[in-house]
């Protein structure tokens, strides 16, 4: 049940829903850099970039998410993100991200300028924001 203290968090992609539950806060990574959500915050659409969604209800619930591209929607009572993709701190494999993290970093390093070093940008966002989320900075 919501209070003036909570509002419902929703979090969806393509393939699943991660989160349907109340919170208290909420910190999301925007288009417009990271964004606190806390009740009666103004209705706002966004857009949601690649990073690391933190939201927390009670002392016992606490979300730590990485997310990836989409859009955001705040309104009265709740807010709700549509990721292209994301994945809760449990679901993460570490050793999988921090291999992505080597391999992009070593293409971006690299003197082959027939790489694709946007792409390779891309991935070690991605790696990278796995990794903070799963609680490891990693090397």
């Amino acid at each position: 049940m919501t209070d003036r203290k909570s509002y419902k968090l929703e979090l969806i992609t393509q393939e699943k829903q991660l989160i349907d539950d109340y919170v208290n806060s909420a910190v999301i990574p925007t288009g417009m850099g990271p964004i606190g959500v806390l009740p009666g915050h103004a209705p706002l659409i966004g857009t949601l970039d690649t990073g690391v969604l933190r939201a927390s209800g009670d002392p016992e619930k606490k979300f730590n998410a990485f997310v990836d591209k989409g859009f955001f929607m705040v309104y009265s009572g709740g807010l709700t993100i549509i990721a292209q993709s994301a994945e809760m701190k449990e679901q993460i494999d570490l050793e999988r991200a921090i291999a992505a993290k080597k391999r992009a970093e070593q293409i971006i390093d690299s003197e082959d300028r027939s790489l694709d070093l946007k792409r390779a940008k891309d991935a070690l966002l991605r790696a990278r924001a796995r990794i903070k989320v799963a609680g490891n900075e990693g090397p």
